[in-house]
C-alpha cells in the first residue's frame, strides 16, 4: 500500500472512530465480539464500542474498496457520520412497533385499530428509511467519482448484511433470541 493511501486509511478511522479506538489499531475483518472475562462495561457502552468499531472497519472497506484518496476520505466520512446517527434514529423507532406489535397480535382480542396504526407507523418507518438512503446516496455522490458511487452502493448493502449477520452470530452465541424479523 503507497504511503498516501495508507494516510487516506488513517485519516478514515480518525474521522469515523472515538478516541479510544483511535488507540488501536485498524481492525481486522471481524471485530472481536467477546469482551475479557472481568469486563464491567454496561451494556451500553459496549454497545457504543462495537458500533465504533464496526464503522472503523467500515472506513476501511470503504477506503480500500473505493482506492480513496485523503482528501476524498475527509469529505465522505462526514457525510456517511452525520446519516447513521439518523438510521440509528429510524431503527429505534422500527424496533419499538415491532416490539408493539408482537403483544398486540397474540391477544385474545386483537384490537384491530391499534394494530391498523402500528402498521401504519411501521410504513411511515419504513418511508423514511428509504428517503434517508435516497438523500445519502445524494449527498455522497457530491464528493465520489462515477465509477466510486457505483462501487459504493454495492459495498454499502454488503457491508450492512454482513454487520447484521455478525450481530446475530453473536447475539445468539451469548444466549439472546432474535427479536425482529
Amino acid at each position: 500500500m503507497d504511503a498516501t493511501r495508507l494516510r487516506g486509511v488513517l485519516f478514515a478511522g480518525l474521522m469515523v472512530c472515538a478516541s479510544a479506538a483511535l488507540a488501536q489499531p485498524l481492525p481486522p475483518s471481524r471485530p472481536d465480539p467477546s469482551p475479557p472475562a472481568a469486563d464491567h462495561r454496561s451494556p451500553d457502552q459496549l454497545r457504543k464500542e462495537v458500533l465504533e468499531r464496526m464503522r472503523a472497519l467500515r472506513a476501511w472497506r470503504i477506503v480500500e474498496g473505493l482506492k480513496l484518496d485523503e482528501a476524498t476520505s475527509a469529505r465522505l466520512f462526514p457525510i456517511l457520520a452525520r446519516y447513521d446517527e439518523r438510521e440509528l434514529a429510524i431503527a429505534g423507532e422500527r424496533h419499538d412497533i415491532l416490539h408493539e406489535l408482537g403483544p398486540m397480535t397474540d391477544a385474545a382480542h386483537p384490537d384491530d385499530a391499534r394494530i391498523t396504526a402500528a402498521i401504519n407507523r411501521l410504513l411511515a418507518n419504513r418511508a423514511k428509511q428509504r428517503a434517508l438512503e435516497d438523500d445519502r446516496i445524494k449527498d455522497l455522490r457530491k464528493v465520489l467519482t462515477p465509477a466510486q458511487q457505483a462501487k459504493l452502493v454495492m459495498l454499502l448493502p454488503r457491508l450492512e448484511r454482513e454487520f447484521a449477520r455478525w450481530v446475530h452470530e453473536v447475539a445468539g452465541s451469548h444466549g439472546h433470541g432474535e427479536d425482529e424479523p
